[in-house]
Parts: C-alpha cells; structure tokens; sequence
C-alpha cells in the first residue's frame, strides 16, 4: 500500500528543491550584475559571486563552466535591452532610433559595459566563447534589423546599391565605438543625427523617390 502522505512530502521536497535552485540562481544573477556595477569585470570572481549569493563555488561551476558564461547570460537575460521584430507599422528610421537609444543607454550602464568588456576580452582568447556569443546575443538583433531593413525595402527607397550589412555596422559601430572607446554616453539627439546620416536625410530621400536626384 503507498503511503500517500509520504507521496505528498516526497513531491513537496521536490518542489522545495525547485525553488531552492531557482532561488540560489536569481541570487547568482543578482550577484554577478551587483559585483560588474560596482567592482567592475577586472576584480570579478566567481569567488566573489558565490560569497555575495551566498551559495558555494560548485554550484555556480555546475551551471556555468567558466565567469564568462555566466556574464554572457546575465548580459543576454538581464541587461541588454529586448529588441522587438519591425512590424512595418512606424518608419524604419524610427524603428531604428528607438532600438539604438535603448540599446545605448543600456551599454552606458556601468554593469552591463563592464559585462560587455568581459565577454569580448575572453572572447578573443576562446573561439567558442566567441561562437556562443555570437549565437546568444549578435546573430539573433542582427537578423531582427536585417528583416527590418529588408521589410522596408517593399515600400521605402533606398539606392540600388545600399549595402543593409554596412548600415548596421555604421548605426552600431557608432554606438559601441562612441560608449567603450570614447567613455561617452549616447542621447536622443545623436541616434537620430546618426540614423539621419545612415539612412539620409527625409529631404535627400523625397527627391530620390521623385526622380531629382540620381543616387
């Protein structure tokens, strides 16, 4: 005969253990980005992860295999702003402007900048950090803005060699050379002068569109 309430504990462990590791990984997350605000990435240690979160060493290494796999899912889960497909329903200038100036404000922060030089210095020394990087966090905003561009297209103009590829590398080389390489922050203005400059200016395009100029 099963003893049902030796069932209902047994289940009530489990769900106990559930939300233990649930717990113990917010309280890992919550750690990672304190200590990248405040210590930055040169003085991060997994160490020092576990003494903020209160869990041990192992449980962190049973989850994430090094510091920098850790930092990539909290900079991917937690402090890169989300990116919402194009539906077509605004200009793409303002579809892009918006998504600059959330994704440039949110890389001026101190934790998610810091979390940022992180990646990308240990991603010059592991291929593969790089290849998860590049899987995570790179390869899905670009095929967001790629879309965009290319969903634009059917009713925007754009000149018969406009290279989608290198407008994104101009809107976006601009932002990270502007935060990480200038310690600059990023403001409505500047996306806008620069989407502006990207794309040219509404003036430039009207006379495209009415044959006046020759692009």
């Amino acid at each position: 005969m099963i003893n049902q309430t030796d069932g209902k504990a047994s289940l009530a462990s489990k769900a106990e253990g559930k939300r233990r590791n649930a717990q113990s990984h917010k309280a890992i997350l919550d750690a990672t980005i304190k200590l990248l605000g405040s210590s930055g990435y040169v003085d991060f240690s997994i160490e020092k992860v576990a003494s903020q979160a209160k869990v041990g060493k192992q449980t962190i290494y049973r989850w994430w295999p090094s510091r920098a796999d850790l930092v990539l899912e909290v900079w991917r889960d937690r402090l890169l702003p989300p990116l919402a497909p194009y539906d077509g329903n605004m200009p793409l200038r303002d579809y892009l402007a918006s998504s600059l100036l959330a994704f440039g404000e949110q890389i001026s922060r101190t934790d998610c900048r810091q979390a940022a030089i992180c990646i990308l210095a240990e991603a010059h020394r592991d291929p593969q950090l790089y290849q998860r990087m590049a899987e995570a966090v790179y390869a899905p905003r670009i095929k967001l803005i790629v879309d965009a561009f290319q969903q634009a297209r059917v009713t925007q103009v754009f000149p018969a060699d406009f290279e989608i590829d290198l407008a994104i590398d101009a809107l976006y080389g601009a932002v990270w050379y502007k935060v990480l390489i200038r310690f600059e922050t990023v403001d409505q203005t500047y996306i806008q002068s620069l989407v502006a400059q990207t794309l040219g200016r509404d003036d430039h395009r009207k006379a495209v569109k009415l044959g006046r100029l020759r692009v």
